[in-house]
């Protein structure tokens, strides 16, 4: 399927959460038609930010279990047919396949959701899909399970499977994260794995680092400018703890670590339902970072505002893609595959995303310190 700059790239997106690809494909320009989630904390994230920039404004956002959900309630009030989707993203809750969690894949009924997901492909037969988990999928279960699920995406040869894992850091976003993206195409193109463009070798740009990430934040405040920029309350003793940390060092209790400004930030921790996620150690201050600081290091921009308190936030945060990174391969996705060749570059997403804390003229002095 060849397309034009002009032509709209139809999107609907599974599994939202706090709209990682949502927004990074948005960038990149594609029209979001519909999105669901089963969190109503996310849900209503989406329609929080809806509007606010040009490019971001969904027809449709249903809240919604999946296993209840069928495709034509987000087809048909958008005006579409299966077949007549371009894109169709989303990724499973990945905390079955977590190197972080027990690992017990199918059998935890998180882990079954991505049979979900293969349905709601069969239903809404896109041109091109996404399907994003952790880098943990790989292995599970002696890597069956990873087979398993490159057969079953195909469809009996109904889509070309390409399947790569990516370290966001090798991208420019200032966080050391991994994660597997699976694209299928019904063009029978295979897309190749993207080249790192940021990392420690002469021929790449130096990695982005956590002091580009928190450039000129403010002291966490409710009432300030930044929404989601309230920080815990630790005791005094906390404090200590906190203080006497060196770069990189891990607090024994919280099992968090002490971040280092020089260098990309530590994944960001989820957490459950329950709670549980939390930011790591600030670098400079004796106090874990805000969800807006983990949100920055996210690459999400400053404007985009996160529904809830506490581990509401945290989560969705955690949970998501960064958009930026979201946005490159959108735009990979775009060139490769629907053959669109008005690539825009990573300076040009950042202008769009608005992430000019991530400007290679910074020189991080402009990271406050309480």
């Amino acid at each position: 399927m060849i397309k034009t700059q002009q032509d709209e790239l139809k999107t609907v997106s599974l599994f939202a959460g706090g709209g990682g690809l949502e927004l990074g494909f948005s960038a990149s320009g594609y029209t979001i038609l519909s999105s669901t989630d089963i969190d109503y904390h996310s849900c209503q994230t989406l329609d929080l930010n809806a509007g606010r920039r040009p490019y971001y404004n969904p027809t449709l956002v249903i809240q919604e279990d999946i296993t209840q959900l069928k495709a034509d309630a987000l087809l048909s009030p958008c005006m579409l047919q299966a077949g007549e989707v371009d894109m169709l993203i989303g990724g499973p809750p990945c905390q079955a396949f977590s190197i972080f969690g027990q690992r017990k894949g199918l059998d935890d009924v998180r882990g079954n959701l991505i049979w979900d997901y293969l349905r709601m492909v069969r239903e809404i037969k896109p041109y091109v899909f996404l399907f994003e988990n952790v880098e943990g999928l790989m292995t599970i279960h002696n890597g069956e399970l990873y087979e398993q699920l490159q057969t079953a995406l195909a469809l009996d040869g109904e889509y070309t499977i390409s399947a790569h894992c990516y370290n966001m850091a090798d991208y420019g976003i200032p966080q050391f994260r991994k994660r597997v993206f699976f694209i299928g195409t019904k063009n029978g193109i295979e897309l190749p794995e993207m080249s790192p463009t940021h990392g420690s070798s002469i021929e790449q740009k130096p990695y982005m680092t956590v002091a580009d990430a928190l450039e000129a934040m403010p002291v966490p405040n409710p009432d300030g400018i930044l929404p989601n920029h309230v920080g815990r309350n630790h005791s005094q003793r906390i404090i200590d703890r906190y203080q006497n940390l060196e770069f990189g060092e891990r607090d024994p209790k919280t099992r968090i670590n002490k971040l280092n400004p020089s260098r990309p930030s530590y994944t960001i921790i989820v957490g459950s339902n329950k709670g549980g996620g939390k930011g790591h150690v600030h670098p400079y201050d004796p106090r874990e970072v805000t969800p807006r600081e983990s949100a920055r290091i996210q690459t999400f921009p400053d404007w985009w505002e996160f529904y809830g308190k506490g581990r509401h936030v945290i989560r969705q945060v955690g949970n998501a893609v960064p958009p930026l990174f979201a946005a490159l391969l959108a735009e990979y996705i775009k060139e490769h595959i629907f053959g669109i060749q008005s690539k825009q570059s990573y300076g040009d997403l950042i202008d769009i995303l608005e992430l000019n804390f991530l400007r290679t003229e910074n020189d991080h002095q402009g990271l406050l310190q309480s």
